[in-house]
């Protein structure tokens, strides 16, 4: 390849990396355990050791007690079949305040039908958040700004997956796996670097195309949907991304059946379908329907959705095999982009890859800081970049544990109230100190401190369960499986530690770890000496 094409690659690899690393660590370590999301949704719930489980609740008599303390909930809501009946709708203001989308369940309802509303945990819907919006809050709009910023990093992360892989390749296909260091434990640290982009390039392909597609989504929808529909773009969007037309009451009323015999009816058209969730539109009205969605097993793109009138008449199946084009394209996205196609295994793949990625980001900017040192010189543009990395990576890390102690702790505090709000105010507070004491502090002390700190945070969570719920904490099988994942976590951070102890038994720290850093002239290298470092 020649030169002048070579520091092109080189230049817009590094650059598109050190864009999209940052932002990739939050949604790489994010989305690790956010792959057991629904296990997670199970965990941060409040169970008291001594308590004893209470039976199924009827969800039909849940349904009533709600539409009738707020009527809002009838015209549209997600009802979750569960053993505690949940529901979600939402609830307009009054004298003219602005709504929002409210929660409640079975439990929440006495037997005079009085309601009661402790906040609860949002844990598992705040990793959510962080996994692809980096907790940006949401403007309320059509696009939503977290989302559409990380629809452009996986666009950057695609080009520098490609660039680099051009780069890179026809060194790495003689060392794929060459990893002893020979006296060169920088070398050893970039092959490492090299090895774990390379097996789990598949992967990360997959999380470029599918982040863009998510996040972009809607932008492209816009733009395009313009050019095409213009004015009727709206209408358009709402046809082919609703399950049904919106109901067109007539003012007449209907006895509702129970809602197992619309389950009923609904596995009657796809039968096997795991049941997830209801959309209810119009719940007692003769025009009202029903959007049974769930899962059919066996299926990469496993999204059904079977749509019944409210006296169980079937009104549309989506399914595989039986989608429209628009449905068709996108279920194969979601669950390529969340692993929920193959069961436990394949989030158990997903997790550990996930993990992988958390780790190829940070050591892509370590390593690029390093070599952006040798070449112009320490500067301070480098040693800013590798504290910023340093800060970020371990703020997120410890800001998520403690995130997870909170929401088992201040539940059982006089402070319940407030576990919602503290969940987030927590890991904002530990990333924005973290990231300041790492532009202040020597980074070697600072990730030796922190590395020997996070382990056991992580080991802590699973222990507070127990001191607080008892046995729960095993006996329930997804509050084990979350256990073992963040335990899992803990082992990973202390195997970082280890490998971080034996670079310094092994070679002294770059200066950029240690001591001040001086502003230098740049080292200009020739074409020759470009190419060379390009190729290693």
């Amino acid at each position: 390849m020649k030169a002048d094409r070579l520091r092109r690659f080189i230049d817009l690899h590094a650059w598109l990396g050190m864009v999209s690393g940052l932002a990739l660590f939050v949604a790489f370590f994010a989305g690790a355990i956010n792959v057991f999301h629904h296990e997670l949704h199970h965990w941060q719930e409040s169970h008291h050791g001594h308590e004893q489980a209470a039976g199924p609740a009827d969800p039909d008599h849940f349904l009533q007690q709600l539409i009738t303390r707020f009527p809002a909930s009838a015209d549209r809501m997600y009802f979750l079949p569960d053993e505690d009946p949940g529901a979600m709708w939402f609830q307009p203001g009054e004298d003219g305040a602005a709504g929002e989308w409210r929660t409640a369940h079975a439990s929440n309802f006495a037997e005079d039908g009085s309601f009661t509303q402790q906040p609860g945990s949002e844990l598992a819907d705040f990793v959510n958040e962080l996994h692809y919006e980096l907790g940006i809050p949401g403007n309320g709009g059509l696009i939503n700004i977290g989302m559409t910023l990380m629809g452009f990093v996986a666009v950057l992360y695609g080009v520098a997956l490609f660039s680099g892989l051009i780069i890179h390749w026809p060194k790495i296909r003689k060392e794929l796996f060459a990893l002893k260091h020979q006296g060169n434990l920088r070398r050893y640290w970039k092959n490492l670097h090299n090895l774990i982009g390379i097996i789990s390039f598949p992967f990360h392909l997959i999380m470029s195309v599918t982040g863009a597609a998510m996040g972009l989504f809607t932008v492209m929808a816009i733009v395009l949907g313009l050019l095409v529909f213009g004015p009727q773009l709206q209408g358009v969007i709402q046809k082919e991304t609703d399950v049904w037309p919106p109901v067109q009451s007539q003012g007449e009323t209907l006895a509702m059946a129970p809602m197992a015999d619309y389950l009923a009816a609904a596995n009657n058209e796809l039968p096997g379908m795991d049941v997830g969730w209801v959309e209810i539109r119009g719940y007692g009205d003769a025009a009202g329907w029903m959007d049974v969605a769930g899962s059919q097993p066996g299926f990469l793109g496993h999204h059904v959705h079977v749509v019944l009138d409210n006296t169980m008449k079937p009104l549309r199946i989506s399914a595989p095999g039986e989608r429209t084009f628009n449905f068709a394209a996108i279920s194969p996205v979601y669950s390529l982009h969340f692993g929920d196609y193959g069961g436990v295994w394949v989030k158990l793949l997903y997790f550990a890859m996930g993990l992988l990625g958390s780790l190829l980001f940070v050591s892509g900017n370590i390593l690029w800081c390093e070599r952006r040192s040798d070449r112009v010189g320490p500067s301070r543009g480098s040693a800013f970049l590798l504290r910023l990395t340093l800060g970020l990576c371990f703020g997120v890390v410890s800001g998520i544990a403690f995130s997870f102690l909170v929401s088992k702790l201040l539940p059982y505090t006089p402070w319940a109230a407030l576990v919602a709000s503290a969940e987030r105010q927590i890991f904002w507070w530990v990333l924005v100190v973290l990231v300041l004491w790492s532009l202040r502090a020597s980074p070697l002390r600072f990730s030796g401190l922190w590395l020997r700190i996070m382990p056991f945070l992580y080991l802590a969570i699973p222990l507070a369960q127990v001191a607080v719920e008892g046995s729960h904490a095993w006996q329930e099988p997804d509050a084990l499986l979350v256990n073992l994942v963040v335990v899992a976590v803990a082992a990973c951070l202390w195997g970082v530690r280890a490998q971080f102890r034996k670079r310094l038994r092994l070679a002294e720290p770059h200066p950029l770890w240690v001591g001040k850093v001086t502003r230098e002239h740049p080292k200009h290298l020739t074409e020759t000496e470009l190419e060379n470092q390009g190729a290693s």
